[in-house]
């Protein structure tokens, strides 16, 4: 691999390296890591009235730092889009890379950040809120939580099945439970959609004790859905752990190859 030369190339480098990160680039992504964390301090506790009312104008001062490091990364992230796989210079390749969800995230923090929480745009002052999504950024400097993505994204189709199916057992027992409890005039159960609650509580095993079922037959029928809500709760767990050692059998063997070819090439 050749050594970056233009700086369009160092800087693609040192935001996304590919050979492994040297201590400048671990040091920036020590300090953003820093604000990010910050930043979600910051705003909790600027929803703290007197907190608000006693640093107000040093918590908009630390918002607009944030912002001017935050848009310097943006803007080179945005900068080196044709060194990227699957992109060029072209104007879509700008946009496409732009839309994508990091980047986005990224755009929305900015906008947050920059809306003061009194001005002519009060009405968006709940933009404010998004700086929260500065946690999702933090996924782009651990190993650890792109694992987490990882796995996800490859266990996308199964854990879509498993909400479909979760969804369809909380309207049955809704319809159940509406069946054999309404005309018992027991409370929460008037209709599918106030059953829905009870239903949504049961399968989730959360249990709240709000809502329950009064009749013999109503309660077989929620021991039932219970036993149902302990495998849906656990079948998501199953799928996620399997993907977890799947992909860390990956990387073990990806070291291996790095530091020992032949031994790779054994365990092969």
């Amino acid at each position: 691999m050749t050594a970056p030369t233009t700086f369009r190339e160092k800087l693609h480098s040192f935001l996304d390296p590919s050979d492994g990160a040297g201590p400048a680039e671990r040091t920036f992504n020590a300090l953003l890591v820093t604000l990010i964390l910050l930043t979600i301090a910051v705003t909790i506790a600027g929803t703290v009235p007197e907190v608000q009312r006693e640093y107000g104008r040093a918590i908009r001062i630390f918002d607009y730092v944030c912002a001017f490091v935050f848009g310097l990364e943006y803007l080179g992230r945005l900068y080196v889009t044709p060194l990227r796989p699957g992109f060029d210079g072209s104007a879509r390749s700008y946009l496409r890379y732009a839309t994508s969800p990091l980047p986005l995230i990224d755009l929305l923090v900015l906008v947050s950040l920059m809306v003061p929480a009194t001005t002519a745009m009060a009405s968006l002052r709940g933009l404010r809120l998004l700086k929260l999504l500065s946690l999702l950024k933090l996924g782009r400097y651990s190993d650890s939580l792109q694992l987490i993505g990882r796995v996800i994204c490859q266990r996308t189709g199964e854990l879509i099945s498993t909400v479909l199916i979760v969804l369809v057992l909380v309207f049955i027992a809704a319809s159940l439970l509406y069946q054999v409890e309404s005309s018992a005039g027991t409370k929460g159960f008037e209709s599918i959609p106030q059953a829905l609650w009870w239903a949504v509580v049961t399968l989730t095993t959360t249990g709240y004790g709000d809502v329950y079922p009064a009749t013999p037959l109503g309660k077989a029928a929620a021991g039932l859905i219970m036993l149902f809500g302990v495998g849906m709760v656990a079948l998501p767990a199953g799928m996620i752990a399997s993907g977890f050692a799947e992909e860390l059998a990956r990387l073990r063997q990806q070291e291996t190859v790095a530091c020992c070819p032949h031994c790779g090439k054994a365990l092969e």
